[in-house]
């Protein structure tokens, strides 16, 4: 803090948040969430690397130039809490989270670095262009830490593109730290893409809080890192507010992709909605553990939550545990499922006997079976990049749609 000569009062919090830390429980192993996660061979991170203030990652898309005299922020976190102190300082303390992800909270809440981004959103904006932020770390052991913070005040609307990528070198721990605050009647739509290199262990949580009549659309594109464990709270504490979350998982080799999700539910009619769909290839492995919980002072709410996998080799492997916490008798729905499965050997067959090759065929059938996700991108540049992120396992087909 004091080499980036940032003001007291961040330092001041880089401090508490620190005592969190130590003060913190390590997850052992016995919480549901960390059961299939071993921690074990994690990377070794040398903090004191984080120091190093001269290679910023991050390259920021345009912002529009009319948004921007309306009070639109959208930059660096330091720049903004220099620029804007009034504004990081209400928003810059985090919220609870899931309990178990706790000391990698307060590590990223401390140690916050290179890559760390705060969008501000003024009452009554509508951002109607997608903004983008690209985060690209060069080869290297240190430790990545950061933080992105989106406040979209009431009545307000914006979409944020966020992708993360690092060049390989050595193993090296990723803590990436996402809030989202969406208020009264606003709209929020976020969209990260994840491609770390196979050297990466990522350890990343995400809070999303929705107030009242607010609309809050989440995606995670997880295509890249050699482990990678997220934890995303949805936490709708409003009437009538709708949360959709989404995910599109692709791994190979022997990655392992571990999410772990809660979704609590408040307030009258509000809904909460989750779709992730994983196609794992060679020896990957994808693990999802998931939470509804439907508070006792609620009424009239919806929820669902749905985790689909695709198996496309015999080694390949997938665990979706779905949970249900209903704690009140008024409910408009609530329900859950979830499944594991190969290939359909017809389905191949019917692609191959219109003259494709059998790897052409499969990449056809999972770009298909991804299309429900990537469909409720409204943005055809957003849904360029997600498309261009899973070309690698989707082949050709998604290169010709992110040309489109």
């Amino acid at each position: 803090s004091v080499a980036r000569d940032e003001p007291d009062w961040l330092l001041a919090h880089r401090l508490a948040a620190l005592e969190r830390y130590h003060a913190a429980l390590w997850p052992s192993g016995a919480e549901e969430e960390w059961r299939r996660f071993p921690l074990k061979d994690l990377p070794d991170a040398h903090l004191s690397d984080l120091q190093d203030v001269d290679h910023p990652p991050s390259e920021y898309g345009s912002v529009p130039l009319a948004a921007s005299r309306k009070g639109l922020v959208f930059d660096r976190m330091l720049n903004v809490a220099r620029e804007h102190p009034d504004v990081v300082r209400r928003w810059l303390p985090t919220g609870d989270g899931i309990a178990s992800h706790t000391p990698f909270r307060a590590l990223a809440d401390a140690l916050f670095a290179h890559g760390s981004t705060f969008l501000y959103v003024p009452a009554g904006l509508h951002v109607e262009l997608p903004l983008e932020v690209h985060k690209r770390w060069s080869a290297g052991a240190e430790p990545i830490v950061f933080r992105t913070i989106v406040v979209a005040e009431a009545n307000s609307s914006v979409t944020l593109l966020e992708e993360t990528s690092s060049e390989r070198g050595a193993p090296r721990l990723a803590v990436p730290s996402l809030e989202i605050h969406a208020g009264p009647g606003a709209n929020v739509r976020y969209v990260g893409v994840h491609s770390f290199a196979d050297d990466v262990w990522e350890i990343g949580q995400q809070n999303l809080i929705s107030a009242r009549d607010s609309s809050l659309s989440s995606f995670n594109v997880l295509v890249g890192s050699a482990r990678t464990k997220l934890g995303v709270l949805s936490d709708i504490r409003g009437d009538g507010a709708e949360v959709k979350l989404y995910g599109l998982v692709a791994g190979a080799d022997h990655q392992r992709i571990d999410v772990n999700s809660l979704q609590l539910l408040d307030g009258k009619g509000s809904t909460s909605d989750l779709l992730y769909l994983s196609a794992l290839y060679e020896a990957a492995k994808a693990v999802y553990y998931g939470v509804i919980r439907v508070e006792p002072t609620s009424s009239g709410t919806g929820s669902y939550q749905e985790c689909r996998n695709m198996l496309l080799s015999d080694r390949a492997g997938a665990d979706p545990i779905p949970v249900l916490e209903i704690l009140t008798n008024d409910v408009a729905r609530c329900g859950h499922g979830a499944t594991a499965g190969a290939l359909d050997a017809d389905e191949m067959f019917y692609v191959m006997s219109r003259g494709m090759p059998r790897l052409e065929a499969e990449q056809l059938l999972v770009r298909g079976f991804f299309q429900r996700v990537v469909e409720r991108i409204p943005e055809p540049q957003v849904r360029a990049r997600v498309l261009a992120a899973l070309a690698p396992k989707i082949g050709r087909v998604a290169e010709l749609d992110a040309v489109a």
